[in-house]
């Protein structure tokens, strides 16, 4: 038996640490690692695959992995390949004649795949067992957004008053889907459980309760809730008519075959190892699904940990991790505690920052690497958010020059995506070359504002704020005599078409810079400069029909944002780069839409915009000489040499807990239904 130590030797590895080892060398039994924050856990799993290849417990052809990002697969899968191609030269330089470990090494590999993914392979190999289509068109989430904002708009029946901008109802739309996806929900047990919901509530307070009280607040949930649901049975329609799903559609018929004792054997005997990453980040429907095909003593090694589970709000169950014991009958739990990543003040304050969380079996408390620099924490209380962007400029900006040229990285983590103007602009006044990241975060750089600016107004002739900002922006400079004049236009316009005109909407203004009318009324300059605008959009407009991105470059070109980004001495280290991820997320919107228009576009960046986690789940690389400034969740799992956390105050960091509180969010599933209903509040 080789053991951990003496493998390490044998490939010129560091030598792990004792709990390192005891994961490693584990036997062929369920169990749970729970891994701190950059405890080295990838580097743990590939050296478990190792072991287990080495001693000929397995085949590597019979070793899977899952976790939950692409990037996060590739990387688990490199190190696993690297680490068994260094073993095979092990072999052939000392055991030359092992032919039999040799051909094992060179004819297979390890599966190693995303949770989706290994659900589609289930999907595509199985499905007909269980009456399904066994190829389905796999929609994108621009896809999905467009089926649901057809759904919505073409919808005949009644929504409540109150219920939200079409662009939120389409969001809520596609929220439930997943949550029914994730929950192994039926829309119907939703229905009924609303209706018995608003008639005991009703029943309590003799009717409808005060609108601001609770129970005011938890009624209207609970009927804007089943308002929804015929929009949500709508759009599963389309997807069936289609045919097509999504990634949890797949999910749930991958927990359907889970139960089928043939697709059950066939999965145990292909893969005789599973190790399964990040697992407090899985949802109800996956943890089902594992347990299913791996469940009753199968050996699967699961790593995460509930301090870093951040997707709860797309139904992951940070509990799982600690079930698991329970949903892996006889597992027993490893701890992975020593930190490689940070110093030892850091992790002091990490561990005392989560100190209440700490109160089951499945936590760790971290502890430095030995060696590990003392580090440095630096804050401030600022009477502003102002004071506090300009102090954190400051601090930022001494670190920066402080580190070497070339390998340079920071970045400015938030928890709400109204702080990254404000931080933005104190970055970039302090000469730094600054990033933000996430499609969310991209909209409030000014560049893609002007941009999407005049998108609107190209799709919608009532996008009167648009306009406005075009007109008063740095480029036209229209004063606001000029934009009162512009104003009284499009009154007359209104009254030409005997439209009242105290019910004139902005919009008009659109159709009153087309028809200026008398020029006397304009400065010289004004009306020049509104006559030039006119004549752009115009030209724009006879390009509707191009496709997106296309139209997209045009207007960036036109209203020539890409030379003043160019020609911005601030902006020298950055460059294009937000324009060109801008025309990207065009480009794929387009590229998986079937119907690719102007005005569903618009709807997904207005989701986009409001929507704190985000419609985008692309996954973030971190860039050297650049500062950084995303969401806290799109962080995960990244490194940078400098991070700045502002906005630290109650009800913001940590998160006021009423966007995850289904009596009052009408997208949430309630409680009692979800998978994971044992571990949280019950309703009284």
């Amino acid at each position: 038996m080789i053991s951990a130590a003496n493998l390490a030797r044998l490939l010129g590895l560091p030598e792990p640490t004792d709990e390192q080892a005891a994961v490693i060398e584990s036997p062929l039994t369920p169990a749970v690692v729970v891994a701190g924050a950059g405890s080295g856990k990838t580097e743990t799993m590939a050296a478990r695959v190792v072991w287990l290849v080495a001693n000929r417990h397995v085949a590597p052809a019979e070793v899977l992995g899952l976790t939950f990002t692409r990037k996060a697969a590739a990387e688990l899968g490199r190190r696993i390949r690297w680490r068994l191609s260094q073993w095979r030269h092990v072999v052939e330089r000392d055991e030359p004649d092992n032919t039999e470990q040799l051909a094992e090494l060179l004819g297979g590999e390890p599966t190693v795949l995303t949770y989706a993914a290994y659900a589609g392979r289930l999907v595509g190999e199985h499905a007909m067992r269980v009456g399904a289509e066994p190829n389905p068109r796999l929609l994108s989430q621009a896809v999905c957004w467009q089926l649901a904002d057809s759904v919505v708009r073409r919808y005949g029946g009644e929504l409540p008053r109150g219920i939200g901008a079409l662009a939120s109802v389409s969001q809520y739309v596609m929220g439930l889907t997943g949550q029914f996806a994730d929950h192994l929900v039926d829309p119907d047990a939703v229905d009924e459980f609303s209706g018995k919901l608003a008639e005991r509530v009703r029943t309590v307070f003799g009717g409808d309760p005060p609108p601001t009280t609770d129970s005011g607040k938890l009624l209207a949930s609970t009927l804007h809730r089943a308002a929804l649901l015929p929009l949500v049975r709508e759009y599963a329609a389309i997807k069936q008519s289609l045919p097509a799903v999504d990634f949890g559609d797949q999910m749930v018929l991958a927990a359907r075959l889970a139960e089928v004792p043939d697709v059950v054997q066939i999965e145990r005997e292909r893969f005789r190892a599973v190790l399964l990453d990040e697992y407090q980040d899985t949802g109800h429907a996956q943890a089902v699904t594992l347990a299913g095909l791996f469940g009753n003593g199968h050996p699967v090694i699961a790593v995460g940990d509930p301090f870093q589970s951040i997707y709860g709000w797309r139904g992951a169950s940070a509990g799982n991790i600690g079930r698991f014991a329970a949903t892996f009958a006889g597992a027993v739990t490893y701890p992975l505690s020593t930190s490689w990543r940070n110093d030892e003040i850091v992790l002091d304050a990490a561990n005392a920052v989560a100190a209440p969380l700490r109160t089951g079996a499945a936590t760790v408390e971290l502890r430095p690497r030995p060696g590990a620099g003392a580090g440095v924490i630096r804050a401030a209380v600022t009477e502003t958010v102002e004071d506090e962007a300009a102090w954190l400029a400051t601090r930022l900006r001494e670190q920066w020059d402080a580190m070497p040229v070339g390998d340079r990285t920071a970045a400015v983590l938030v928890r709400r995506r109204s702080q990254i103007d404000e931080v933005r602009v104190a970055l970039l006044a302090a000469g730094l070359p600054v990033e933000v990241v996430g499609l969310g975060g991209l909209l409030t750089t000014p560049e893609i504002v002007d941009v999407v600016a005049t998108l609107r107004v190209l799709a919608d002739h009532r996008s009167g704020s648009a306009l406005a900002r075009l007109l008063t922006g740095a480029r036209w400079r229209i004063g606001p005599r000029d934009l009162a004049a512009l104003s009284d236009r499009a009154r007359e316009l209104a009254r030409e078409r005997q439209v009242d005109p105290d019910e004139i909407d902005q919009g008009s203004l659109i159709e009153a810079l087309d028809d200026l009318g008398d020029g006397d009324r304009y400065s010289t300059a004004g009306l020049y400069r509104m006559q030039a605008l006119s004549g752009e959009l115009r030209g724009l407009r006879r390009r509707l029909s191009a496709p997106l991105a296309e139209l997209v470059a045009d207007v960036e070109r036109l209203i020539g944002i890409d030379v003043e980004v160019a020609a911005r001495a601030d902006r020298a280290a950055v460059g294009r780069v937000h324009l060109d991820r801008f025309l990207d997320e065009a480009a794929r919107f387009a590229s998986d839409a079937d119907e690719a228009t102007l005005p569903a576009f618009l709807a997904f960046l207005d989701a986009a915009e409001v929507e704190e986690n985000g419609l985008d789940l692309g996954e973030v690389a971190v860039e050297k000489e650049r500062v950084q400034i995303l969401t806290v969740h799109g962080a995960k799992g990244l490194e940078w040499d400098v991070v700045a956390v502002p906005g630290l105050v109650t009800g913001v960091f940590p998160a006021d807990p009423k966007s995850v509180d289904w009596t009052r969010a009408r997208q949430l599933l309630p409680a009692p239904l979800r998978g994971d209903y044992a571990e949280l509040p019950a309703l009284p």
